[in-house]
């Protein structure tokens, strides 16, 4: 129940008037306050009124919205019983009162047929067909057995005290009221489980409460007061109006629980891995016969309490063995999850791991050996970052310290693991924190080996930047060189004059062949913190930190070339217009159209120079 409600119920002026009422109704019959008729008079004036009570509380819960349609027809099924309630307590007033001579407890059949009536509408109200989740059928049949095996036992107890001596003379009265309470009580013990095989209930765990034990208590104190002498009136007044106004207590705690925990399921749900109930009951069936053999002997009592101890016993036995039928069947179903568990660790291509908070590993994997090539034993006990890469596991202290020590945590992580060859592999690990977990109480980790999916990704990102004939940056590359700068840089822009005739002439191999001569040029001129590209075809392009360092470089580029290439046996003489511009890094385009623009004009001067 949440809190809140719990703390209203104190605060509830209906519950309040309800317990304050009852008290002193209750005590004072069972004082034995006024005459006999003065009593009856009472307690069928009082019933009426209480009868109308439960009408109207039924229908303040049918009424709460959001109410299943399932409850809301039981409750107002108890309502139209509390109207059949009514309808018999007043005729069983007016018989009262008629009669002036009436002095101890009657039954008038209508209000008996009434009161029957009524909890037949009730009962109808609950069985009538209803959509709910069934449990399973093992779960239903154990249920179904403790159902029996605590009815067989109210049984036993009844059928003690009804047939105890004192009950010999008291008349068919008193049998009438012990027959009925007990049958009601069987009812009630039915409702609940019956809401428990179903998951519905029309009410929840609180205000069922109340409901199950007013039947329970009219049972109880019907059959251990005899109805018989006239100066037990008042306590049999206390029996019949107890329970009236314990009922009422349920509709207005259901109304103020409203809508929630209307699960039958929950009123079975076991804090233990076993239930004492089939024992319990089993137990009082026990006691019952040896007290009845004590206080009675060997007569029609004790055979019946022995009679109902067997079929006790028998119906224990029987939930015994269907509950070894269910761990047999639950340890085949472990053995089976377990062999495969086994196989999918066995055969699996990623280490699974568990390693404490210090990183220990207190679990490996078999695949830890295919994919490090250490045996098991080997690493066992060790600590996950000794085989951890120095430069990763500085790289990933703080990750790791966080993911070490903070249960809960999630980390995925790549990095280098040493191989038993002395080589290393990397990892993708896939890590939680479930230190806080019973059985597991550490880190979770899977691990699978991307080496070769790394090794085509750097492979992959190597050639999207760089030319592959001569290994030089391409414009891609050269550009992205360029962004990573700042500031000013200086860029010199390459064409190389007569590329086309050794090409026309000697073929495509001796002008690749002249193309890496001048890239491996260029590597020379150039220094460590400058950037050789070829953009495309016969073109090139240096960047350089500033433009003494790119006339440097156009000085060396343009003395190199003065020197014949020997290709395939062959001297071949290839020269280069330059254009140099300066300008933000920032602007790759438009450094290279303003050298594209200088080195054209230095083209055009050379081939007026020669012409």
């Amino acid at each position: 129940m949440p809190p809140a409600v719990r703390a209203g119920l104190w605060r509830d002026p209906v519950l309040i008037a309800l317990a304050v009422s009852g008290v002193i109704v209750v005590g004072a019959f069972m004082l034995d306050v006024g005459t006999p008729r003065g009593q009856l008079i009472a307690c069928w004036s009082i019933s009426p009124i209480l009868d109308l009570a439960l009408f109207w509380l039924s229908r303040q819960v049918a009424g709460v919205p959001g109410l299943p349609p399932h409850a809301r027809r039981f409750w107002r099924a108890v309502g139209v019983g509390g109207l059949l309630f009514l309808t018999g307590d007043l005729v069983q007033l007016g018989k009262i009162l008629s009669d002036p001579g009436m002095q101890r407890i009657f039954f008038h059949p209508v209000q008996s047929a009434a009161m029957m009536l009524g909890v037949v509408v009730m009962i109808i109200g609950l069985l009538l067909p209803q959509r709910g989740v069934s449990r399973p059928r093992r779960e239903r049949i154990r249920l179904l057995l403790d159902t029996a095996i605590l009815m067989s036992a109210s049984t036993v107890v009844a059928w003690c005290l009804m047939t105890r001596p004192e009950m010999a003379g008291s008349g068919p009265a008193a049998y009438f009221l012990a027959l009925f309470g007990c049958g009601v009580v069987l009812c009630a013990i039915f409702v609940a489980i019956r809401s428990g095989l179903t998951g519905v209930s029309p009410m929840s765990r609180v205000a069922a409460g109340p409901m199950v034990l007013a039947p329970v208590g009219l049972a109880a104190v019907s059959v251990l007061l005899p109805s018989g002498s006239v100066s037990n009136t008042g306590m049999q007044m206390a029996a019949v109006l107890l329970p009236c106004f314990l009922v009422l207590a349920g509709p207005r705690l259901q109304f103020l629980h409203g809508v929630d925990d209307l699960d039958g399921r929950e009123w079975f749900t076991r804090r233990r891995r076993f239930s004492v109930l089939p024992y319990a009951a089993t137990l009082v069936c026990a006691v019952a016969l040896v007290f009845v053999l004590i206080t009675r002997g060997l007569g029609m009592s004790a055979w019946g309490a022995l009679a109902g101890l067997l079929i006790n016993v028998g119906l224990v036995i029987g939930r015994q063995v269907l509950a070894l039928a269910e761990n047999d069947a639950l340890v085949g179903v472990i053995g089976r999850r377990e062999q495969r568990l086994t196989s999918l660790l066995e055969h699996s291509s990623e280490i699974i791991s568990i390693a404490r908070p210090d990183g220990t590993f207190t679990y490996l994997s078999p695949a830890v050996e295919r994919v490090l090539g250490f045996p098991v034993a080997d690493v066992l006990g060790r600590c996950a970052l000794d085989i951890l890469h120095r430069e990763d596991r500085e790289r990933l202290a703080g990750d790791l310290d966080r993911l070490y020590s903070t249960p809960g945590t999630e980390l995925t992580l790549h990095g280098r693991y040493r191989h038993a060859d002395g080589s290393w592999r990397w990892l993708e690990v896939v890590a939680v924190n479930l230190a806080d977990v019973p059985g597991i109480d550490g880190v979770v980790s899977n691990s699978r080996d991307v080496t070769e999916a790394r090794e085509l990704h750097e492979l992959l990102r190597y050639q999207a930047g760089h030319d592959e004939l001569t290994g030089l940056a391409n414009r891609r590359g050269f550009t992205a060189a360029m962004a990573g700068r700042s500031g000013d840089v200086s860029v010199l822009l390459i064409d190389l004059n007569g590329f086309k005739q050794i090409n026309d002439t000697y073929g495509h191999a001796a002008g690749d062949a002249v193309l890496r001569h001048v890239a491996g040029l260029l590597r020379d001129c150039a220094g460590p913190a400058d950037v050789p590209a070829r953009l495309g075809g016969d073109e090139f392009a240096v960047m350089a930190g500033d433009p003494a360092a790119a006339e440097r470089i156009a000085g060396r580029l343009r003395t190199a070339l003065a020197e014949p290439a020997r290709i395939d046996g062959r001297e071949l003489s290839v020269g280069a217009s330059i254009g140099l511009a300066t300008g933000p890094a920032a602007g790759a385009d438009q450094l290279l159209n303003t050298a594209d623009l200088r080195m054209y004009e230095e083209k055009q001067r050379a081939r007026a120079y020669l012409s």
